[in-house]
């Protein structure tokens, strides 16, 4: 005499559950560690030596004519307040607070990037002042001692670690 045994496993409440997990759960979780990193990574920049550059009164140049002039329509901190995080497209934080006196006025409003693709994520850190870049490659000397060259490509490659860490707490379930 054979005895069998048969049963019926459902798994449509794991696969429900599954897919609920890969649509809205882990993106959510992963753009939120974007976001957090990202605020890191800016704050590290304006914060820890060395900084972003911010150049204090008096402002002007010299003339061709060797003559001070004063410029009086720049305000301190501009270069500081035109930070921004974007992830996936979407401004997720600024770095208004650090201009001091700044406007503001290079504060980007949308991303300019890449299309992201689909299932994908990144995290974009701005300084969109027009000097930025130069300000990031050139200019050895600086107005404001703890300021200097390669302020943000430094912690990016400094404390990576530190960033994805954070990323893999945010994801972690």
């Amino acid at each position: 005499m054979s005895t069998s045994l048969k049963f019926d496993l459902d798994m449509s409440e794991v696969v429900r559950n599954l897919e609920r997990l890969n649509v809205r759960v882990l993106p959510a979780k992963i753009k939120r560690g974007l976001a957090v990193a990202g605020k890191q990574v800016m704050t590290d920049a304006l914060t820890l030596v060395p900084t972003v550059p911010i150049r204090r009164i008096p402002y002007g140049s010299w003339s061709g004519t060797g003559v001070w002039t004063i410029s009086s329509t720049r305000k301190m901190g501009e270069l500081r307040a035109s930070g921004a995080v974007f992830v996936n497209g979407v401004k997720t934080g600024t770095s208004l607070q650090f201009g001091e006196m700044a406007t503001g006025r290079y504060q980007p409003t949308f991303y300019g990037g890449p299309p992201i693709q689909v299932a994908n994520y990144e995290a974009c850190i701005v300084f969109n002042a027009p000097y930025a870049a130069i300000q990031h490659e050139h200019f050895v000397k600086k107005t404001e001692p703890t300021a200097g060259k390669y302020y943000l490509s430094n912690k990016l490659y400094g404390n990576s670690m530190t960033y994805m860490a954070i990323i893999a707490e945010a994801v972690r379930l």
